[in-house]
Order: C-alpha cells, then structure tokens, then sequence
C-alpha cells in the first residue's frame, strides 16, 4: 500500500510522523510527501528518510492513496484530481468549503469507485467513544444535552472562521453521538471583532428525541488559557471529557428527572489512548484493502459542511435553520 501525504504545514507533518510509524510497523509499504514549499519538503523528507515532490501531478502514477491535508479552500480541487486518476483519498476537515463541491467529489468517487474519506478525527478519539458506548448501552438514560466549549487566545485565521475550524468538530461529535446524520434544526450567533472572519461563535443544535446541542468556540478568551472539553447530561449520568487530558473520562451519578435531582458519586476511570489520528489513519489503510465505507466517510463530510453554511445562515438571518 503506498500512500503520500500532500500538505506538510502544521497538521500535515503530524500525518506523515504518524504515517512513518505505520511504514515502520509494516502497515504500508511506501510514503512520500509532496508540498510546493520544496524548503519544508527537504527538510521533513530528509528527517523521515522519505522522498518528495513539489507538484501533486508527480505523485498520480506512484502511489494508491493520499492525505491532503493543505490548505482548506485547495481541498475541493486536489480532491477532484486526485479521485480523477482512480486514487483513494483521506481529505482533512472541512472536506470543502461548500456542500455543492462536496456533493461532486462525492459523485466522482462513487464513480471511480474510490474510498473518499474526511478527516473528522474526534469520531477516533478513545474517550468520545467510551461515552457513546454508554449511551448506545443506555447508561445515560435519556440524553438532555451535550455542551462543548474550545477557548483559546491566539489570532485569528485568515483562511476562516472559527465555524469551519472548530465548530464543524462539535456538530460533528454531537451527531455522531446522538447517531443521527444531522440536527433537526439549528441557530448560531458569531462575532467578530478584530478580523474579517468571526472569532467567537455559538452553535445550538436540536436534535430528534429532544436532545441539545451548545457548542461555544472563540479564539479570543484569555480567561481560561487553552480549554477544550465535552459535557453529555443524561437523565440517569453525566460525563465531561477534558480533551488536553485524552486518558481519562469523568462520570457522574446524578439522576434528573420531574420526580427527583439527585447527585450520587463522581469518578475518573482511566481510557487506554490510542492516538486518534493515528486510528484515523489505520481506518482509512483498513478502507482501502478491504474497500468498506470509513467511520468518517464522504457523506459524514459533506453533512458537516452542510450544517456550518446553515449555521452561517441562521447567524445572517437571526433564526432557527431547519435541515
């Protein structure tokens, strides 16, 4: 199986670091990488003792799969080349930044006959999938809502907003949770006060069955320093997930119903980690042998992207969005 990575900035080098243990453990047989930044490419190539290119036209014939994690609004037209030539592709969050183009890598996928997977890494994250076992099972009883808060203090992006960058991961989660392709409706609220994109946001989703989601992300919170976590309330437990501490899980005995509120004991339990995206990887190697859908598949992506443009929507619009 021999793969490439396209794209080797920030997220990018950390797919080949994870995909060069995969070669060393013998899951694949080739990696290279490719970056028009031929410096960059140089020097990661030379560090993981892989070759490189500069230009995603070298890379068609040489290998069976890519990642492409560059740039988002490249995304859609890599993506296309890529399926174009038969090539299996792993493409990172946002798929696209618009559904029409991700309904058309979707098209020419199923055409090729290709496995086109996006990169919605917390759908591997070990504790993620501790909490929807548990709901599955029905230790949570009914679920009320799910609350997820990223805070930071950085300067914006320029590419986008915090809507494609952290929002589209907590729509996401809370669909994958609730194990419904997308909410029934949805509102949003951004703001944005020092650049062109919004920097704080707010996301409420309404899903069948009368669960809720609140998801809040801004780049512009000094107060907390870096916070990233998940909250699921159920009628008979609760669970919050630091995502800076990815080992643990806290649950709480608590029932909420009309008859009682009642808070029993708290408790930590370990989870064995396993690096999502390295998982995330695995799946989409698995994929391409066995040629089944991934956890992530197309369609997941394309769903994601649909629901932060009805997010945009409904923050233009001031209104609830049906989907």
């Amino acid at each position: 199986m021999k793969l490439a990575v396209v794209g080797t900035g920030y997220w990018g080098k950390n797919h080949v670091r994870a995909l060069k243990e995969l070669l060393d453990e013998g899951k694949i047989s080739h990696l290279s990488i490719c970056d028009t930044d031929e410096k960059r490419a140089d020097e990661i190539a030379q560090h993981y003792g892989i070759p490189y290119c500069t230009s995603s036209h070298e890379l068609s014939d040489d290998v069976d799969g890519v990642v492409i994690a560059t740039p988002s609004d490249t995304h859609h037209a890599l993506a296309k080349e890529f399926l174009a030539a038969g090539k299996d592709v792993l493409v990172e969050k946002p798929m696209t930044l618009h559904s029409r183009r991700a309904e058309e890598l979707i098209q020419i996928a199923e055409k090729n006959e290709c496995i086109l997977m996006v990169g919605h890494i917390f759908r591997y994250h070990s504790a993620v999938n501790e909490i929807k076992r548990r709901i599955t099972r029905g230790d949570f009883g009914s679920i009320y809502y799910m609350m997820s808060n990223r805070f930071s203090l950085r300067y914006p992006r320029k590419d986008m907003g915090v809507l494609f960058a952290l929002g589209i991961h907590e729509v996401d989660v809370f669909c994958y949770l609730m194990d419904q392709p997308y909410p029934e409706e949805l509102f949003a609220t951004v703001s944005n006060y020092i650049g062109k994109t919004e920097e704080t946001a707010q996301i409420i989703t309404y899903f069948k069955g009368g669960a809720t989601g609140y998801a809040f992300e801004s780049w512009l919170t000094p107060v907390y320093g870096k916070r990233r976590e998940l909250v699921v309330v159920g009628s008979r437990m609760s669970a919050r997930i630091d995502y800076l501490k990815p080992n643990e899980i806290t649950f709480f005995d608590a029932t909420i119903s009309q008859e009682t509120v009642s808070q029993e004991d708290s408790y930590v339990i370990p989870i064995e980690y396993r690096e999502p995206l390295k998982e995330e990887l695995l799946d989409f190697i698995t994929c391409m042998k066995t040629r089944k859908q991934p956890v992530a598949n197309m369609h997941i992506g394309k769903a994601a992207v649909e629901m932060i443009e009805k997010a945009m929507e409904s923050a233009k619009e001031g209104r609830k969005i049906r989907l």
